[in-house]
């Protein structure tokens, strides 16, 4: 199962993308993924935390300001990792805009 929008995959039994909020398809087109440009984007850390909770948070924010956004060693959660540091990571243009949105979150 793939999301037609950001083209993650998911195991079977999911039916809608966890971050795109839409229907999952059995395939992607095979020239939409051989079309596909990729650009290269230096990503800067703004914020470190290991806290879960505010993850979610931080990501409505980004998505809310148009901002791209990775949030490095999320995906890492589902390991039994303890005191698992996650990084949040902007493109380095968007950095300033960034930290004022999430300025008021208590997270450094």
């Amino acid at each position: 199962m793939f999301c037609p929008k950001c083209k993650c995959e998911y195991r079977e039994g999911f039916d809608f993308c966890s971050d795109c909020k839409i229907q999952l398809v059995e395939e992607l087109p095979s020239e939409e993924l051989e079309n596909e440009e990729f650009e290269y984007i230096e990503l800067i850390t703004i914020a470190v935390t290991s806290d879960l909770c505010i993850i979610p948070i931080v990501k409505s924010i980004l998505d809310y300001g148009e901002i791209k956004y990775f949030i490095k060693g999320e995906k890492i959660r589902n390991i039994a990792v303890f005191n698992n540091i996650m990084e949040i990571q902007v493109p380095l243009e968007d950095v300033q805009n960034a930290k004022d949105l999430l300025k008021d979150l208590d997270i450094k």
